[in-house]
């Protein structure tokens, strides 16, 4: 077999996994196209050029191939399936979230070969990430370096982004009697159609809104009992084998769940989650006791207010006090909402999605540092890891360089 090479300058950084892995998604679900490439036995597609700069891409993506096909002949690098089932399950959600068209992605859904599609994707991504954490794992970073890298670079190293202190309290509609009855009667309905494991995975499929399962048949494996919630854990620890709960509700939504296997701390179950739906007469209830508590507020803290507030019929709510958040952290909504809020100062509500529910937020603002350079004295930690992800993509590049010489590349 000869082997053909050309001269590629190798770009890498250290996050071109990440960026890889996405871009498979970003641009709905279009059909694969022609080979472009072969490395080794892995393949560069036509489709997969198109989703990258023309510039860059072919550098990326020849990495990307070379350490998947290397990955695959090491011995030493396994994928989990639990661990790749969770990875699946969390792409398919993001997947899910993002997607406009909830209906035309649930029509990709059922196409066929879909979901395995997505698992091998994820897959091969699992192999290029442990073959990346192999090749990297053992670096060492020493305040020498550190220090010289700052001193030589102190015009090109990015700013730290704007930290703000907050505190913020959700309130979450209490749905009306009508309405709980009307979610857990469907569930009961369900529930009398599950006679096998097999109906319990097609109802997970056409109704359940936990996407982390549900396009896996609601199936969740491997569930450490102590890092469940209290209501779940008690429901959980009440099943036999086999046995299907009732309905129940958590801060979540209502579940129905089948416990499939126990195993000392860990359990394997079938899940279904139904998210409330609030009406209209919920929504404006909510936000007029959110806006009387908003008049409030100014001069008491959230606790002391909402103490007084603990029995009241209309809202839940949780509150999350002094907590420095980054605003690259933040969701759009509170990010707009902080940056015309002065200092020791309180939003007015404003309205989001948590958990797919909708929600309505109080947020003050207690302090915030400025974006700024990095300091080697106040952002050592920061820089250090600058640093060590730097040396990372020297020692990827310096191995591909080696490695292209020693592997079989075809291009047409």
């Amino acid at each position: 077999m000869k082997k053909s090479l050309k001269k590629y300058s190798l770009f890498f950084f250290f996050f071109f996994i990440f960026i890889i892995y996405r871009n498979h998604f970003s641009y709905s679900f279009e059909k694969l196209g022609g080979i472009y490439a072969i490395i080794g036995d892995e393949i560069i597609l036509d489709s997969e050029i198109k989703t990258k700069n023309q510039k860059n891409c072919l550098d990326d993506l020849l990495i990307e191939k070379l350490m998947l096909y290397h990955a695959k002949k090491d011995s030493s690098i396994q994928i989990i399936d639990q661990e790749l089932e969770l990875k699946t399950q969390e792409l398919f959600s993001e997947m899910s979230n993002k997607y406009a068209d909830q209906e035309e992605f649930l029509i990709q859904f059922r196409k066929k070969n879909f979901i395995q599609k997505l698992t091998e994707t994820v897959k091969n991504h699992q192999y290029i990430e442990k073959f990346y954490q192999k090749i990297t794992d053992n670096i060492e970073i020493s305040p020498q370096e550190v220090k010289y890298f700052f001193t030589k670079n102190k015009n090109k190293i990015p700013f730290v982004p704007k930290k703000m202190y907050i505190s913020y309290i959700v309130f979450y509609p209490k749905l009306s009697q009508i309405n709980r009855k009307k979610i857990t009667d469907s569930l009961k309905k369900i529930k009398k159609e599950i006679h096998s494991d097999m109906d319990f995975s097609i109802q997970a499929i056409l109704f359940s809104e936990e996407n982390y399962s549900a396009w896996n048949g609601g199936l969740i494996q491997g569930i450490k009992i102590n890092r469940l919630s209290k209501e779940f854990k008690r429901v959980v620890l009440s099943l036999s084998e086999e046995e299907i709960s009732e309905p129940f509700e958590t801060d979540l939504g209502f579940h129905l769940i089948k416990l499939n296997k126990k195993r000392n701390d860990e359990v394997d179950i079938r899940h279904i989650l139904i998210k409330p739906k609030y009406t209209k007469d919920e929504l404006r209830e909510t936000k007029s006791f959110v806006d009387s508590i908003k008049k409030r507020i100014e001069n008491l803290n959230f606790e002391n207010l909402m103490n007084k507030e603990k029995d009241n019929q209309i809202v839940n709510y949780s509150i999350w006090n002094n907590i420095w958040v980054e605003e690259n952290q933040l969701s759009k909504n509170m990010k707009k909402t902080l940056d015309i809020l002065k200092k020791g100062k309180i939003s007015n509500p404003y309205q989001e999605i948590v958990n797919g529910k909708e929600a309505f937020f109080i947020v003050k603002l207690l302090d915030s540092i400025p974006s700024h350079p990095i300091s080697f004295e106040t952002d050592y930690t920061r820089l250090k890891t600058l640093v060590k992800d730097m040396k990372k993509k020297d020692i990827i590049k310096n191995w591909a360089k080696k490695t292209l010489k020693k592997t079989y590349i075809k291009c047409p």
